[in-house]
């Protein structure tokens, strides 16, 4: 059962329209005090309505995100899906903007999305918009192959669309129009050790088998084999992951045992089974 606790923002003097549509952007967030700042300092006073949606921060996030200007209301955890639909249910306009707290605008994407709203656009239609990691203190190249980069939809109209709940992790909007892709950067900058960025990775495994296993899909040994190799050429050959030194190396090196992980993982669900005990044979040193 989801509960609402709101916390409302000082007055402050009406923000500027983004564009002659009203827009909403709505921003995830839990324990993200560090981040809001950044994040608010990107978006209040450009767009008509910043919601944060919280969902049980203990740092004061809640508190400096009201303090800074935006909408804050509490939201237990639905999912990456459920609570990106919560959010838009939520938003006070019908045009949005999906955030992270620990994402930035780039200027050319904000102005993309001004014009946009200016053009008075067909509410079926949703705007892909390419997303860069940071590793290392450095922006690196978008890994998503074509498909997945036109399904990476953050701005859209909440009337005709909504996040497909079938999906656990990299969540997708299930669209009626057109994937329309947007010019400039969402950056995505967390500045996490390797070591964080690896906790990061074991977190989404679990969501990420998840995922497969709904779909049927098994944990052959020739994922495992192939599928790691493959990633890491692709970060590091076709995305141009080698134009970044070292750095390049370790993410693409980084990727591909997220990638093993999740085959291995997979694999270990159905042909490993768990044995908590050793067996009786082995106790009675009966078998080596």
């Amino acid at each position: 059962m989801s509960m609402d606790m709101s916390i409302t923002a000082p007055p402050r003097a009406a923000a500027p329209a983004a564009g002659l549509v009203p827009l909403s952007v709505i921003i995830l967030a839990k324990n993200e005090a560090d981040m809001m700042e950044r994040c608010l300092a990107n978006v209040v006073g450009w767009a008509d309505d910043v919601l944060v949606l919280d969902s049980g921060s203990t740092d004061g996030t809640r508190e400096i995100a009201a303090s800074l200007g935006a909408r804050v209301v509490e939201q237990p955890w639905l999912g990456w899906s459920g609570q990106r639909n919560r959010g838009a249910a939520l938003a006070k306009h019908d045009w949005v903007m999906c955030m992270e707290a620990d994402e930035v605008m780039d200027a050319p994407l904000k102005r993309a999305i001004a014009a946009v709203l200016a053009a008075n656009p067909d509410p079926r239609d949703g705007f892909s918009i390419v997303r860069r990691d940071e590793f290392f203190g450095r922006l690196f190249p978008n890994l998503r192959n074509r498909a997945r980069q036109r399904a990476f939809i953050r701005f859209y109209n909440r009337t005709q669309s909504q996040w497909n709940p079938d999906h656990l992790i990299h969540e997708e909007l299930m669209l009626p129009g057109r994937s329309i892709p947007l010019p400039g950067v969402l950056l995505h900058w967390r500045n996490f050790t390797l070591g964080e960025q690896l906790d990061r990775y074991l977190s989404n495994v679990k969501l990420e088998v998840a995922q497969l296993e709904a779909k049927g899909t098994r944990g052959a040994v020739w994922r495992m084999l192939l599928r790691p190799p493959a990633r890491f050429l692709w970060c590091y050959v076709a995305c141009g992951g080698w134009r970044m030194g070292s750095a390049g190396l370790v993410q693409a090196m980084m990727v591909a045992h997220s990638e093993w992980l999740r085959w291995a993982t997979l694999w270990e669900r159905r042909h490993a089974p768990r044995v908590p005990h050793p067996p009786a044979a082995l106790i009675a040193g009966k078998e080596s």
